[in-house]
């Protein structure tokens, strides 16, 4: 049996009451673990700013149009500093899916940025749709409160509905928030993809429309062979089953918070 999404909101391994950890505080956009507020306007969609509760919140609909760029900014705070600072990931378009008889999370977008213990920065996507293009991250400060701004282009209409934003530093403390009704996309042209999303598939549908809405089986993901570099452990992620290779210590961050399992 899995949980719904409420209990993925995972507030780190705040231990820090008895125990001699120095630095047991997750990354927040917002409030402590114990509902302080520490950062004022921790999300910026577009231009609209927001102050961020624990665990999630409803928004009011920021409107992206097909082809634009549009900005989400974020405002990050960790008792370690920028230094300490690990992962930041940025997904839009949370829903609950069915596979293989099991409920998991996907999103139709996500964008990773994250740092190395050496300070180098990568930006990762997961776009298998190319739903947006021009993605970028960048950060915009670092002291005391760390900016993280993604940049991106819608290049369709797609359920943005919600967005849900992972964060974790050095000492594996992982914070998590969903936002809801964050983003409406939409186009001149109405998309076939939007058109049908709030109705069944007909089955008299042209090829090019069943083409565009095929989506690969939880077996056919988890069979692509992908070959992990060494000192690489290869994982399954929790939001589609697919396989991905990371590093001992993301490993380890993954699976705690359930958002990998170990690939068998």
């Amino acid at each position: 049996m899995v949980a719904p999404f409420d209990a993925y909101a995972h507030n780190g391994h705040n231990h820090k009451n008895g125990s001699g950890c120095s630095s047991c505080t997750p990354p927040t956009l917002g409030v402590d673990a114990n509902g302080k507020q520490i950062v004022s306007g921790g999300i910026t969609i577009v231009d609209q700013t927001y102050d961020v509760d624990m665990f999630k919140q409803d928004l009011n609909p920021e409107i992206l149009k097909v082809g634009e760029p549009a900005e989400i900014t974020l405002k990050v705070y960790d008792d370690a500093g920028y230094d300490a600072l690990k992962h930041v990931e940025l997904s839009l378009g949370y829903e609950e899916k069915f596979l293989s008889g099991v409920l998991v999370p996907s999103n139709s977008v996500t964008i990773e940025w994250e740092k190395t213990f050496d300070g180098m920065t990568t930006v990762t996507e997961f776009n298998k749709q190319s739903l947006v293009k021009d993605i970028s991250v960048s950060v915009v400060d670092n002291s005391p409160i760390i900016g993280i701004k993604f940049t991106f282009t819608p290049t369709q209409e797609f359920d943005a509905n919600t967005i849900v934003v992972k964060m974790w530093d050095q000492k594996r403390n992982a914070s998590m928030n969903y936002f809801h009704n964050a983003l409406n996309i939409i186009s001149d042209n109405p998309s076939v993809l939007l058109a049908n999303s709030e109705t069944s598939i007909d089955q008299s549908s042209d090829s090019k429309h069943m083409e565009l809405t095929t989506v690969e089986s939880p077996v056919d993901q988890i069979n692509k062979e992908i070959e992990c570099k060494t000192g690489q452990v290869r994982l399954l992620r929790a939001s589609n089953m697919s396989p991905v290779c990371v590093s001992e210590y993301q490993s380890t961050v993954l699976i705690e918070n359930n958002w990998a399992v170990p690939h068998q």
